[in-house]
């Protein structure tokens, strides 16, 4: 029998020009991400000691799903469509509100 989808719903935020993610969102998205990448689907990348992001692993480098100033918690850079594409790899169902 198939396993049902977990459904996810993050609410979106335009901040700047860019697409963000609502503050209160930010935990269970980061939770997403690193099963990612401890599941192979994702790579964590630390850049220097306050620049964390996430990148999709197929490909040589990978696209950007998510980067984050670990000091202050801004999220520098967010792709709902790649994010929505790497938790459905791992059968969860992601809706965005904005």
């Amino acid at each position: 029998m198939k396993k049902e989808k977990e459904q996810v719903k993050i609410e979106l935020i335009r901040k700047g020009g860019q697409t963000s993610i609502h503050f209160r969102d930010l935990p269970s998205v980061l939770q997403l991400l690193e099963t990612a990448a401890e599941e192979g689907i994702a790579k964590k990348v630390e850049h220097f000691h306050d620049i964390l992001a996430f990148r999709s692993s197929h490909g040589p480098v990978g696209e950007t799903i998510l980067s984050l100033n670990k000091v202050t918690n801004e999220i520098l850079f967010f792709a709902p469509h790649t994010f929505k594409i790497m938790a459905d790899s791992l059968n969860i169902a992601i809706s965005y509100e904005h």
